[in-house]
C-alpha cells in the first residue's frame, strides 16, 4: 500500500482546501517529512488519515469522551460554514492478486436539520465503486484491521505509554489478537454464548429464567459502567497529557530563564563559602611549609657549597690533631735516637724525613675555617639536600596545585552566582510552574482513583459473569429437556473450552517469532547486543520480560528513558513486520522525548527502513538542521504546516522550515 496524496477541506485547524502529495519521489527516498510548530496541525494530520480510513473506529487524539457525530461536528473548521461541512480525501494504491489498483477514498460530513450527515465514497481505478462505498468498513478491516492500525500510525504519547509500561500489555494484547486472527475466535466465543443463551431461554422455567434474566441484567449494567469508566479514564488521560505538555513547556521556560540556577542559589552560595574556607586553610598550610626549611630551595647551589666546605673543615680539624700527635711522636723518636748515640748525619737525615712527612700532612690544616661547625654538619646538610628538601618541594607543589584548583572552582561558582536571575524576574514563572505541578499531581491522582474504580468494576463484572454462568449452568442441569438443545449446550461449552486452550496455544506458538522480530528490531536500533539478550511475551498477560547480557531478568527501570522508548518503538516495529502487511508508517512527534544520541539511532537506523513509505510529523526542534542533514538522503518530499493567525488556519507549503522548496 502506498499513500499517493491527501486533501483536507475545512478539517480541524486546516482551513479551506489543503493538499499534499505523499508518494515517495524515489524508491530510495521513502521519507515524507512534515514540519510544524506545536499546535500547527501535525496531530490533526495523523487523525485525518485514521479518520478517513476507519471512521468511528479511528483512534483520534482529540475525541476523548465525545460521541462520533459530535466529534465530526467539532472537527469542522471554525471559519467554515457547518452546512458546507468538511471532507478528507485519500488517494492510495495497493496490489490485489498481483495487480496494482488505484483508490480514491473520500469521507465528508456536514450539518443538516437532522444533525451531522456523513458520506463515504470510494472510487477504484478512477471509477465509482458502490459496493466498496457501502461496505468500506468491512473492506478496510479485512485488509488493515483497526486493531493493529496503531502499529503503523502512532505518536510520541503511544511510545511513552509503551515505554512506561502503563498500557503496554493492553496495546500488545490487542495487536497480537488481531495479528493472529484471535479476534475471530473471540467473536466466535461471544456467538456461542449468545447461542447457548437462546437455547436455554427456550426451555427455562419462570423462576430460573427470572434469576438468569436478573444475572444477565446485572452483567450488562456492570459492563456498561465499566465501558463508561474506560471512556472517563481516556478523557482523564487526555487532560493529564495536555497538562503534562503545558508543564513541560513551563519547565523549559523556567530553565531558559535561569530557574534552575535560581533554585540552586543557596547551594551555590554555600559552595562558595566552602571553597573560600578551604582556600584559606590551604594557603595557611603553605605558609607553614614556607616557615620551615623551604627557603633552602632558593639556594640549592649555595647549600651544596656549604656541605662541601663543612666536609673540608672537618678534614682540616682531623689533620691538625694528627700533626700535633706526629710532632710529639717525632720528638720522642729523635730523643731516643740521640740517647742511643746515632750519628749526627743519620740523625739529621731522619729528622728531615720526619719533618717532610709532617709538612705533607699539615697541608690540609692550611684550609681557613669559615663555618666552624660540628663533625656532623656535612652529613646534616647532605640529609637536608637529598631527603628533606624534595619532600618540601613536593608538598609545596601539591598545595599550589590545590590552590589553583580551588581558585578555578571558586571562579566558576561566582560565575554561576552571577547568572542567577533576580527573584522578581523569575517569580511569575515559578508561580505558574507551581500551579501546573499541583494541577498535574491532581490529574495523576484522579487517574489513579479512576484506575482503582476500573479494578473494582472489573472484579464486580467478573463476579457477575461467574454468577450468570452459574445460573445458566443450574438451568442446564435441571431444566433442559430437549435432547437437541442439551447437545448444543454441552458441545458449545466444550467448544468454548477448546477455544480458550486454542487461544493460548496459538499465542504460545507464534510468541517466539514475535519475540525474535521485536528483539532484532531493538538490537538494530541500539546496536547494544549485550544489553538485552532475551525478550519474552507472556501469552496470558502479554507482559514483557527482558533478560540482560548475564542471562538474568532485566527490569524495565534498569533501562534509561531513551532505551525504553527505543524498546517501545521496536515493539511496534517488530509487530508491524510480523503483520506481513506492506503498509506505510506515520509517526507524529517522533523525537520529542529522546536525547541527542538516541535521536540519532532513530534518524539513521529506523526511519529510513521502517517501511517503504514513512511520513514524519516533526517540530523544528526534533528534526533540526543537523538532523535534517542526516535524513536528507532518504527524504523524497517535505512540507511545512504554517499557521496563519489572521485566517486562524493552517496551510501546507512545500519544503521544510529552512527551505520552502520541494525536496526530491
Amino acid at each position: 500500500m502506498i499513500l499517493d496524496a491527501i486533501a483536507l477541506k475545512n478539517f480541524g485547524i486546516f482551513g479551506g482546501k489543503q493538499e499534499a502529495v505523499l508518494a515517495p519521489a524515489d524508491g530510495r527516498k521513502p521519507i515524507i517529512l512534515f514540519g510544524g510548530m506545536n499546535g500547527g496541525g501535525k496531530t490533526t494530520f495523523l487523525d485525518a488519515v485514521q479518520l478517513v480510513l476507519y471512521g468511528a473506529k479511528a483512534r483520534c487524539s482529540g475525541r476523548g469522551k465525545l460521541g462520533y457525530r459530535e466529534y465530526l461536528r467539532e472537527m469542522v473548521h471554525r471559519g467554515a460554514d457547518p452546512t458546507d461541512g468538511a471532507a478528507i480525501e485519500l488517494r492510495f494504491r495497493r496490489a490485489v492478486d498481483g495487480e496494482m489498483h488505484y483508490y480514491r477514498l473520500t469521507r465528508s460530513w456536514r450539518e443538516t436539520a437532522k444533525g451531522i450527515e456523513e458520506h463515504v465514497e470510494v472510487a477504484q481505478d478512477a471509477e465509482f465503486n458502490s459496493l466498496l462505498s457501502e461496505h468500506w468498513d468491512e473492506y478496510i478491516e479485512g485488509y488493515l484491521p483497526s486493531g493493529i492500525a496503531h502499529l503503523f500510525f502512532f505518536d510520541a504519547e503511544q511510545i511513552k505509554d509503551l515505554a512506561e509500561g502503563e498500557h503496554a500489555a493492553e496495546i500488545l494484547g490487542t495487536a497480537i489478537h488481531t495479528l493472529l486472527g484471535l479476534d475471530i475466535v473471540d467473536r466466535l466465543d461471544t456467538d456461542l454464548i449468545a447461542l447457548a443463551r437462546r437455547k436455554r431461554a427456550a426451555v427455562q422455567s419462570g423462576e430460573d429464567a427470572e434469576k438468569t434474566r436478573h444475572a444477565e441484567e446485572e452483567l450488562a449494567r456492570l459492563q456498561n459502567l465499566l465501558d463508561q469508566a474506560k471512556q472517563e479514564q481516556g478523557a482523564l488521560g487526555n487532560e493529564a497529557g495536555r497538562v503534562a505538555k503545558d508543564l513541560a513547556a513551563c519547565e523549559e521556560r523556567f530553565r531558559q530563564e535561569g530557574g534552575e540556577l535560581y533554585l540552586l542559589r543557596s547551594e551555590l552560595e554555600a559552595e562558595r563559602c566552602r571553597f573560600d574556607a578551604e582556600l584559606a586553610r590551604t594557603k595557611a598550610l603553605l605558609r607553614e611549609i614556607a616557615a620551615g626549611p623551604a627557603p633552602f630551595l632558593l639556594v640549592p647551589g649555595l647549600l651544596q657549597e656549604a656541605e662541601q666546605l663543612a666536609g673540608r673543615e672537618a678534614e682540616a680539624r682531623k689533620s691538625t690533631v694528627l700533626v700535633a700527635a706526629l710532632e710529639e711522636r717525632d720528638s720522642e723518636i729523635l730523643a731516643l735516637l740521640k740517647k742511643n748515640k746515632v750519628t749526627a748525619r743519620d740523625l739529621d737525615l731522619i729528622e728531615r724525613l720526619l719533618e717532610r712527612d709532617r709538612s705533607n700532612r699539615a697541608g690540609a690544616v692550611a684550609e681557613p675555617v669559615v663555618l666552624n661547625g660540628g663533625e656532623n654538619l656535612a652529613t646534616e646538610l647532605r640529609h637536608i639536600r637529598s631527603t628533606v628538601l624534595p619532600g618540601v618541594r613536593s608538598a609545596i607543589e601539591e598545595k599550589l596545585e590545590a590552590i589553583g584548583s580551588l581558585q578555578e572552582r571558586l571562579t566558576r561558582c561566582e560565575l554561576e552566582l552571577a547568572r542567577v536571575p533576580k527573584e522578581e524576574a523569575i517569580a511569575s514563572i515559578e508561580r505558574e510552574l507551581t500551579q501546573l505541578r499541583r494541577k498535574h499531581q491532581e490529574k495523576q491522582a484522579e487517574l489513579a482513583a479512576q484506575e482503582d474504580k476500573l479494578r473494582v468494576l472489573s472484579r464486580q463484572l467478573e463476579d457477575a459473569r461467574r454468577n450468570f454462568h452459574r445460573e445458566l449452568g443450574h438451568e442446564v442441569e435441571t431444566r433442559v429437556d430437549r435432547e437437541h438443545d442439551t447437545r448444543v449446550l454441552k458441545h458449545s461449552a466444550r467448544v468454548r473450552e477448546t477455544l480458550a486452550k486454542f487461544r493460548v496455544a496459538v499465542i504460545r506458538k507464534h510468541a517466539e517469532r514475535l519475540e525474535g522480530l521485536v528483539l532484532d528490531s531493538f538490537s538494530h536500533l541500539l546496536r547494544k547486543r549485550t544489553l538485552v539478550t532475551g525478550l519474552r511475551i507472556d501469552p496470558g498477560t502479554f507482559q514483557i520480560e527482558l533478560r540482560g547480557g548475564n542471562g538474568k531478568p532485566l527490569p524495565f527501570d534498569r533501562l534509561s528513558a531513551g532505551e525504553r522508548q527505543l524498546l517501545a518503538t521496536s515493539l511496534l516495529w517488530g509487530l508491524a513486520k510480523a503483520s506481513g502487511r506492506p503498509v506505510p508508517t506515520i509517526i507524529d512527534t517522533p523525537l520529542g522525548r529522546l536525547d541527542s544520541s538516541h535521536r540519532r539511532y532513530l534518524l539513521e537506523r529506523y526511519f529510513p527502513v521502517a517501511s517503504h513509505q514513512v511520513i514524519l510529523l516533526s517540530t523544528d526542534e526534533e528534526v533540526d538542521e543537523a538532523s535534517l542533514g542526516r535524513l536528507k538522503p532518504h527524504v523524497g518530499r517535505s512540507y511545512t504546516l504554517i499557521f496563519n493567525e489572521e485566517q486562524h488556519g493552517t496551510t501546507i507549503k512545500p519544503g521544510y522550515f529552512w527551505n520552502h522548496e520541494t525536496t526530491s
